[in-house]
């Protein structure tokens, strides 16, 4: 009879232990997401109040801007910011497509100049690029740098800089001497260089004698390249190929 008694008494523990339990999960369940949902916006409050610096001074530039050109109504810093830089959102896209149209610019004048004068110094490098933006501002070729220095680079023939076609570029520029043609291209582009051509658009080796070179007027020698410009027009002469 005892035992019996044991066996009933152990079994309703059981019982009531599981009964419990399944009573008690789903409020332990709801206790434990109340406790991860108060943490997220603890966390959240504790990340607003902690603003970085940046993010405070533009809203109290906001608020200062607000208080003279805005609707003073607005009381949110936070609205203030986005009221304030919304109109400059299609300004700042357009500063960057011009930084971006730059830079590319520059990388195309420093591969004329590391490409077609590396070897050559200082003042030699200089006048290629020259060249270059000589041509940029005559109505005879393309009006960007680029344009200018890949022109006819897309025909097997026509192209006006050798090395845009003759395989020179399967050799990526590098090294020092491509340090270097990117320095000079950034001070040509500025214009911190004096004129050195006599405003010639055209050059060669001296190791050549193009036909062209005989319709136009030879101005400069550096290193190795002979510099040519445009004769006057009161000088007769037959049409001259654009190339370099």
């Amino acid at each position: 009879m005892t035992n019996s008694r044991h066996i009933f008494l152990g079994w309703g523990l059981a019982l009531t232990v599981t009964t419990a339990a399944f009573a008690g999960l789903p409020k332990l369940a709801d206790a434990s997401a109340m406790a991860k949902d108060q943490m997220r916006w603890e966390n959240r409050a504790v990340a607003f109040q902690t603003t970085n610096e940046t993010a405070r001074s533009a809203s109290e530039f906001a608020k200062t801007y607000a208080s003279l050109h805005l609707d003073t109504s607005i009381s949110n810093s936070w609205m203030r910011d986005l009221s304030v830089t919304t109109s400059l959102r299609g300004r700042s896209q357009s500063v960057m497509a011009n930084a971006k149209a730059a830079k590319t610019e520059q990388q195309c004048l420093a591969e004329a100049i590391y490409y077609e004068a590396r070897s050559e110094r200082l003042p030699g490098q200089k006048a290629v690029a020259e060249v270059v933006l000589n041509r940029v501002n005559s109505k005879h070729f393309p009006n960007s740098i680029c344009g200018v220095v890949y022109q006819g680079a897309h025909r097997t023939s026509g192209c006006q800089f050798s090395f845009t076609c003759d395989g020179s570029m399967d050799k990526m520029p590098k090294g020092k001497s491509w340090k270097n043609a990117q320095s000079v291209a950034d001070h040509m582009i500025m214009g911190v260089s004096a004129p050195m051509t006599w405003r010639s658009t055209h050059y060669h080796t001296t190791d050549v004698n193009p036909a062209w070179s005989k319709t136009l007027r030879k101005t400069r020698k550096y290193d190795t390249h002979v510099f040519y410009r445009f004769q006057p027009r009161s000088y007769k002469h037959r049409p001259v190929s654009a190339a370099p």
